[in-house]
This record gives structure tokens, C-alpha cells and sequence, in this order.
């Protein structure tokens, strides 16, 4: 616990911006390719024994999109909500014999642009396990790793690998403003060869766009007063949003470092003086 008299000798800054997510473009790649995805050479494939691999509500089945090494699918959103930051969420797909970095046939790279700008370049290896390969995928990220999942194998260098990129950080709240965005993904590298050896694909593409929401409405009547201050109270005389006796969700942490302290204070001060929410 801390003394709220402290609140009182906090500077009042701008506060920044929470988010409300907004679906943008979704599509799972089961029937035809939709008009804002331009595909090269993709395909409308079926998914084989990737199938199921995946949390509850979001696998892999029915088709994907596949794509051989050395192609860019790219995705072209436009008339898009005003909104600060843009999302991505997606199944990965490691098909066949990529070579990661290393020896020839080395350079296999996923490389995903915004608007040009690379926000995500690593290497998939599955030809062999001696193989370097850069991507490590975060806690729940791994779905398979080097097994037959269909395709040109099994056997030899023919393995698979499957990774949902929902839960990489990577591709969440990227700094975005503009009406329309395009996204790029490509594998590409010295090491790309054609669809028999080795390909990829992404099932359940999801993009969403977050506007700009009300900081410090605590008690959800689109107005930051004295209500939400006594519930703000509350929480920075507990400090720890770990604490047992936190509210839920710890909604007070407006600074989003798992404590209820001086920091957030400045940021709900800003709130409360525009007391409207816009």
C-alpha cells in the first residue's frame, strides 16, 4: 500500500491512447481467393494433415493459401476506420524442405511488410535437424515441429512445421493511422525453390485496426469524474495488480505495468479534466 496523498502532487500528462479492435478483413482461404488478396502464383490448397493443429476456435483445416518460395501474396485494405494501430493474426504453415540459414541451400526467409516496411523477417528450417533456424516462436506458438503433415513427404528432407502467429507480439499494435494498408508476405532468400520442394501457407488471416477508446472511464458511463476516481483510489492504495484484492483485470493499471501507482495517476488526471469521453 501507498499514501494517496501522493496523487495529488502528480503532473498531469497526456494520456495515452487504449484500444477498441475493429475486424478490417478475415478469411480462412476455403473457397476463393477474395479480391483484396492478390496471390501470384497461391493457390486455394487443402490443408492435408494440418488439420486441427491449433487452439480451440482458431486450427487449420479445410485449405489454406499456398504459396511456392520466391512468391508475394499481398493483401490491399482500404477505406479503413480512423484507428491508431493495426493487428494481424495468422496460421502458419512450414511445408517441406525450407533451409533456414546456413549452408546451401541456405536462405529461406518469411518476410512480412506494412506498407513496405519489413515488421517481421525470420528463417524456417525443416530439411534437417542441424539446420539453423531463426524463429523461435513464443509460448503457444509451436503447433508441430518437423513431422509429416502431407505434402512431398514423408521422408528424406520432406517434414513440416506448423506455428500460429496470433500470439506473437510482433504482429499486434503496430503504429498505423492512414485510411488503407498493405500488407506483403513473401519467403523469400537465396534458398527458394520451386512447389515440389518447399512452400508455405497461411490459414485464418485475420486483420483488425484499434481506435482510439476513453482512459480512465473506470465505470463504463462514458465519463471520467469523481465515480471513477473512487474506484481508481481504491486500486492505487493496493498497488499490486497481482494482489489478491485487486479488482478484476486490474482496470486501473492504465500504464500497463502490473502496478496501480503515481504513473497511471498522470495518466487518469489528463482523463478526468477533458471529463467527457470522446
Amino acid at each position: 500500500m501507498h499514501n494517496t496523498i501522493s496523487l495529488f502532487a502528480a503532473l498531469c500528462v497526456t494520456a495515452p491512447l487504449a484500444s477498441a479492435s475493429t475486424v478490417v478483413f478475415s478469411n480462412n482461404f476455403d473457397s476463393t481467393i477474395p479480391p483484396q488478396v492478390s496471390a501470384g502464383v497461391a493457390a486455394i490448397t487443402p490443408v492435408q494433415f494440418f488439420a486441427g493443429l491449433g487452439p480451440s476456435g482458431y486450427q487449420f483445416g479445410g485449405s489454406f493459401l499456398r504459396s511456392p518460395t520466391g512468391n508475394t501474396v499481398t493483401v490491399t485494405l482500404s477505406d479503413l476506420p480512423a484507428h491508431t494501430t493495426l493487428s494481424m493474426d495468422f496460421l502458419f504453415a512450414a511445408i517441406d524442405s525450407l533451409d533456414g540459414t546456413g549452408t546451401f541451400p541456405e536462405g529461406d526467409f518469411l518476410n512480412v511488410k506494412l506498407d513496405g516496411v519489413s515488421i517481421f523477417r525470420e528463417s524456417f528450417a525443416n530439411a534437417t535437424a542441424s539446420q539453423d533456424q531463426t524463429y523461435v516462436a513464443p509460448p503457444g506458438g509451436l503447433l508441430a515441429r518437423r513431422i509429416d503433415l502431407g505434402f512431398t513427404g514423408p521422408g528424406s528432407f520432406y517434414t513440416d512445421s506448423a506455428y500460429d502467429m496470433s500470439v506473437d507480439p510482433r504482429f499486434h499494435n503496430l503504429p498505423h493511422t492512414a485510411s488503407t494498408a498493405t500488407i506483403s508476405f513473401v519467403m523469400e532468400g537465396p534458398g527458394i525453390q520451386d512447389l515440389n520442394d518447399e512452400s508455405w501457407a497461411m490459414d485464418n488471416l485475420r486483420i483488425s485496426v484499434n481506435a482510439a477508446a476513453c482512459v480512465g472511464d473506470l465505470n463504463s458511463d462514458n465519463q471520467v469524474d469523481d465515480a471513477d476516481f473512487q474506484i481508481f483510489v481504491v486500486a492505487y492504495d493496493i498497488l499490486d495488480c497481482a494482489d489478491a484484492s485487486m479488482p478484476a483485470g486490474c482496470p486501473s493499471d492504465l500504464t500497463g505495468d502490473d502496478l496501480v501507482d503515481d504513473a497511471d495517476f498522470q495518466v487518469f488526471v489528463a482523463a478526468y479534466d477533458q471529463l467527457v469521453c470522446p
